[in-house]
């Protein structure tokens, strides 16, 4: 039996995991799933990609099979799993069902839902009749579901905050606040994120005044499984230079990142022109849109998928070979989840950042911080070449 036995897990969830091609545990799920299994409140950070969904999942599971053989009435539901964008609560809500509907614990019959915003409330109201174990959603959706009481979370065993860095931001803070102002007091409360900031910790304090801290600086995805490209170009050369890339690069399944919305149009719309199969998604989309484009990447119909940094959160799609950002932000963080999209469940991936001057420097500091090294490239007769740090450098200089 795998090493997941050893860490305390239920034999059946062990059979399960199996099912599923996982066969030992990674770093993170080592040093989370005992805790959880504890009942310790915990703050998890770990690269994208090493498996923090596994990590919260699997001691929620045990706790639900526990209920099943204490209880007749079941309680409902038992873990509630907040998620910054629709995308992710679907991702979670996916891998989920996935354990669930695996021969070990199919018997089970563990349940679970994502809530999303966009679908009426009738509709969820009769989905909710199902009673499942564990729901998903984001914060204002699921907020609203239980104001207007058609979800009761006092008996909550769980409450995970993924992408927590993202949901203590402005945009969640109310109703995250509203959330966990009505879980019980022995709820384990979770946090996980490839990075939380000590400003997040500080806002957390009231709702995790002690928790045990995860942090897993170096499981290689960043350093080993990617690689970093950086080109330079002024900002009005970005989308021709992007084509000149891809032209030379040939990839396979490239996810491409802008940060303003206008641009993801634009760019998306230049690469259909040249001929190439795209989609783009934006938050301002219809749910059902968005996720028509996400199926048309994860199919393969669309070999591009051109987005902001609402796929950075929680996409996985297997065998994304490219990941191109066309900008780093002031907040460098968002780099590195915008990188893991690629590089994860043991393949090699390459991440690309087409940068202007100012760009280059926000490169310099997140490679430093975070440990890996970008290659300096540039492209010579419709190829990618490597030149010296030097090299490359001049040629800036020079332009």
């Amino acid at each position: 039996m795998s090493d997941f036995f050893s860490l305390g897990v239920d034999a059946r969830i062990v059979a399960a995991i199996e099912e599923l091609g996982f066969n030992s545990p990674t770093e993170v799920q080592i040093e989370s799933i005992p805790l959880l299994l504890k009942r310790r409140d915990a703050s998890i950070q770990s690269e994208t990609g090493t498996g923090k969904t596994l990590a919260y999942l699997i001691p929620a599971f045990q706790a639900i099979l526990q209920e099943h053989a204490n209880h007749t009435d079941r309680i409902w539901p038992l873990a509630l799993i907040l998620c910054p964008t629709q995308e992710l609560a679907v991702q979670v809500a996916r891998q989920a069902n996935s354990l669930a509907s695996t021969n070990a614990i199919g018997e089970a019959r563990i349940q679970c839902l994502a809530m999303l915003g966009g679908t009426h409330f009738s509709h969820q109201r009769d989905a909710l009749k199902a009673h499942p174990h564990i729901v998903t959603g984001t914060p204002g959706r699921l907020a609203d579901l239980v104001t207007l009481r058609y979800i009761d979370i006092r008996h909550l065993r769980y409450i995970v905050l993924d992408e927590a860095d993202r949901l203590f931001s402005k945009e969640y803070i109310d109703p995250l606040k509203f959330l966990l102002s009505k879980i019980p007091h022995q709820c384990v409360r979770v946090m996980a994120s490839a990075t939380i900031a000590d400003k997040t910790r500080r806002k957390a304090m009231e709702w995790l005044p002690h928790p045990e801290i995860v942090e897993i600086r170096d499981e290689g995805i960043l350093s080993e499984a990617i690689e970093h490209w950086v080109f330079y170009a002024e900002h009005r050369k970005k989308v021709e230079v992007l084509k000149k890339i891809i032209r030379a690069v040939k990839p396979k399944r490239c996810l491409i990142f802008a940060s303003e919305t206008y641009r993801v149009q634009r760019i998306a719309e230049r690469l259909r022109e040249s001929g190439l199969k795209c989609a783009s998604i934006v938050s301002r989309m219809e749910k059902q849109s968005r996720y028509s484009a996400i199926e048309q990447f994860r199919q393969g119909s669309a070999q591009f998928l051109v987005t902001t940094d609402l796929a950075a959160r929680g996409l996985d799609i297997a065998n994304i070979t490219h990941v191109i950002s066309l900008d780093i932000q002031e907040d460098l963080e968002t780099y590195i989840h915008r990188a893991g999209r690629t590089g994860r469940a043991g393949n090699h991936g390459i991440s690309i950042v087409i940068a202007d001057s100012i760009e280059l420097e926000r490169a310099s500091k997140v490679a430093v911080k975070h440990g890996f090294v970008f290659r300096t490239k540039w492209l010579e007769n419709g190829q990618v070449i490597e030149p010296s740090v030097e090299a490359f450098i001049a040629r800036i200089n020079n332009a």
